[in-house]
């Protein structure tokens, strides 16, 4: 579905009711568009069950800050 909306003189959009459950967006600059993707107010909860593993969210939350900073880094280096 679309939706068209206004850019207020701030740069601000006002989402739907609809998409506006969330706390934060991402936005990715596509080219002469963006996306946007609504950040859950909890991301686990609303995840939970998506992936099946033994590891546990501990553990899963240590191998993604360890990802994430590698990636940093490797950014940076270059």
């Amino acid at each position: 579905m679309a939706y068209f909306v206004k850019v207020d003189d701030r740069g601000r959009i006002k989402l739907p009711k609809n998409l506006a459950n969330a706390d934060s967006v991402i936005i990715i600059e596509a080219g002469t568009f963006f996306v946007g993707i609504p950040i859950p107010k909890d991301p686990l909860a609303e995840t939970y069950g998506i992936i099946r593993t033994e590891l546990s969210v501990k553990e899963l939350k240590e191998i993604t800050e360890k990802e994430a900073e590698r990636d940093a880094l490797g950014r940076h280096s270059k």
